[in-house]
């Protein structure tokens, strides 16, 4: 009589990682940490020109458009762990790939970085890699949503914005 382990037909449980964190907080790292063996994609990715980061808030739009059509192309593969590896401020900043995620049966962890510098600003300012200047830092602290659930994320909605704003928003964009 031949024994089948059952374990090896299970299906492997999909997850998705929702990083959120100001820029130098150490949220890069942890994605490298969590996405091990899976794939970390961050809007950033975007903005790497052979190696160098070349940011431009023009291109903000299509640089989050790109980033989105990577991970549904990562979740429609299965691929897991999976890790979104944006600063994620606000809860409907990430509102996309958790719908999709969902639709695609994956269960989603919202996790932070628990560096002992994570809010304070003169250091997340000396710590970032992208030159992220301490006003952003300062108005990114000010739209952090503390305790954020996946059902605070489902209900959020993008926030109207006057032209005037629309350049603050591509600022605080930035990683």
């Amino acid at each position: 009589m031949k024994v089948f382990n059952l374990t090896s037909f299970a299906q492997t449980e999909k997850v998705l990682y929702i990083l959120r964190g100001i820029s130098g907080s150490g949220k890069s790292t942890l994605a490298r940490q969590l996405g091990e063996g899976g794939e970390v994609l961050s809007t950033d990715d975007f903005f790497d020109v052979n190696g160098e980061y070349q940011f431009d808030s023009d291109f903000i739009s299509e640089a989050h458009f790109w980033n989105q059509t990577r991970a549904v192309e990562a979740m429609d593969k299965g691929v897991t762990p999976f890790v979104i590896d944006n600063t994620n401020v606000s809860a409907w900043e990430p509102k996309f790939y958790v719908q999709e995620a969902q639709k695609r049966d994956y269960r989603i962890e919202i996790r932070e970085s628990e560096t002992p510098w994570k809010f304070d600003a003169e250091e997340l300012a000396k710590r970032n890699t992208h030159g992220v200047p301490r006003e952003v830092i300062d108005s990114m602290l000010e739209k952090w949503h503390p305790n954020m659930t996946v059902e605070d994320i489902l209900v959020s909605d993008r926030p109207k914005m006057s032209e005037g704003m629309v350049s603050i928003f591509k600022l605080a964009d930035i990683k």
